[in-house]
């Protein structure tokens, strides 16, 4: 999209400084162009995102098919179909759906499940579909490959993706890692859709339930299984049977109806596992949602240190033990069930995230993270006064932020996320002490520069279904 001639709201000289900030890597000028776009008579924070949306940054893709080669870390690279609708033009966001396919199936074949359930309607959205995904639970072994993440970054620069209308949805096998995706990465979604499985941890107020659900506060998940689906779910660390995924499914809805969650249940009476569709009105409704940006309270559990992001928080580096490719060790105490024995060892594994806003004052507890990012954005805080940032119960930073643009821009383009913009932040290290960010502050890269071996005999939490489900 041309960037000549001027309109009252967004000069081409601005918009030409915007556009070269995004195509060079170099420090020195990117520092140049965003003073030059702050200095502009005619700026305005305010309408930044909306001119970053407008830049020429992304091809005029044809309508149809392409495929994506995206690397996920640990050597191995994922395929992954784009379908580009009707009409698509890069001179606006699209909302995107990220669809994942089940066991014996792939990202193109089972393109004609989502076709079916939307309709016309699939000419709204970009698709991407990846084949043969990791990561789909808790308990995903070795290799621990970043998938939904760099499948995420790949798509928003191969597209112009509405971030804001980012949604996961699953069949099955695929089910399971779109509740992965709204469990792990809450913050880069708008909603998830979960078919035909159930949720990956262990289940129960004495296992892991109450402690990880509070990563759903501000993403809606919703849930659709069938009342006879009788595919066996397989304990984690055993090959004790937990029941049916009917059974299971019926016990996580009971209890989630004590939590205040935005999980909505679709128990689609006499249904087996194959067959299911998501109800037409509350899907299309679920599918309108934009993704919350700045909450007040983030509260986020989480394995592995690239899934440390929530919100305003963002994890940089891990402290401590670490549940790595070996099933952790349960030791049982006196008068514990097993179930609360495994949650209780497992959960002494996993990182954590709370935060809070009160007025100036951001405070934040952490488990097994150490170098961490606290960001800020619009209306989270009064511009100019002082900011107040506790960690663990200790005041590690109060003075004035002022919105910054060469962060907000460097931000920008290292997520391409144009839609939640990051004006200011504060980085803490793993012994407290912190400092503003600043356009040159290092970021740690997002895929790992080391393959991990999967070791051998670790069992899955769940068992795979391994048939494609009915259509």
């Amino acid at each position: 999209m041309s960037t000549e001639g001027t309109t009252p709201d967004a000069p081409a000289a601005l918009l030409a400084d915007l556009a070269a900030f995004f195509r060079t890597e170099d420090r020195e000028r990117r520092a140049a162009l965003a003073a030059a776009v702050a200095g502009h008579p005619a700026y305005d924070r305010a309408r930044l995102g909306a001119w970053l949306h407008r830049l020429d940054l992304w091809p005029a893709l044809p309508r149809g098919r392409r495929d994506l080669a995206v690397p996920v870390g640990c050597g191995e690279v994922r395929s992954v179909l784009l379908r580009v609708p009707k009409g698509y033009t890069p001179e606006r966001p699209w909302p995107f759906l990220y669809l994942l396919h089940p066991s014996g199936s792939n990202g193109p074949s089972f393109l004609g499940y989502l076709e079916q359930i939307l309709g016309p309607k699939i000419d709204d959205f970009l698709v991407a579909a990846p084949s043969h995904y990791r990561q789909t639970g808790l308990d995903a072994p070795a290799p621990f490959t970043i998938d939904h993440l760099a499948i995420f970054q790949a798509v928003r620069r191969a597209a112009h993706v509405d971030v804001d209308r980012t949604f996961s949805i699953g069949y099955s096998t695929g089910g399971y890692a779109a509740w992965a995706v709204a469990l792990f990465h809450a913050d880069q979604v708008a909603a998830s859709v979960a078919i035909g499985s159930v949720f990956t941890v262990p289940p129960g107020e004495d296992g892991l339930w109450k402690t990880v659900l509070p990563n759903f506060a501000q993403v809606p998940v919703m849930h659709v299984w069938g009342s006879r689906d009788s595919m066996p779910v397989i304990a984690m660390g055993s090959r004790n049977s937990m029941g049916t995924m009917a059974e299971v499914n019926q016990r996580f809805r009971e209890w989630t109806k004590k939590m205040d969650l935005p999980i909505e249940d679709c128990r689609i009476a006499g249904r087996g596992h194959g067959g299911l569709a998501p109800p037409p009105g509350p899907l299309a409704k679920l599918l309108a949602r934009r993704r919350v940006h700045y909450p007040k309270r983030v509260d986020h559990t989480f394995r592995h240190v690239h899934q440390g992001h929530c919100y305003w928080l963002e994890a940089h580096t891990w402290e401590g033990a670490h549940w790595g490719p070996q099933f952790p060790r349960i030791q049982r105490k006196p008068g514990e069930t097993d179930a609360r024995a495994m949650g209780r060892s497992i959960e002494e594994l996993l990182g954590t995230l709370r935060g809070e806003v009160a007025g100036q004052r951001l405070t934040i507890d952490r488990r097994h993270v150490g170098d961490l990012t606290v960001w800020l954005g619009e209306g989270m805080v009064d511009w100019g006064a002082p900011v107040v940032v506790e960690v663990a119960g200790q005041k590690v930073f109060e003075a004035p932020l002022e919105p910054d643009l060469l962060v907000c821009l460097e931000e920008a383009a290292r997520t391409y996320d144009f839609d939640r913009l990051r004006w200011a932040g504060v980085r803490v290290n793993a012994r407290g002490a912190a400092e503003p960010v600043t356009g040159g502050t290092p970021f740690p890269p997002l895929l790992p520069p080391v393959a991990e071996k999967p070791a051998q005999g670790v069992r899955s939490l769940f068992q795979r279904p391994r048939r494609r489900p009915g259509r």
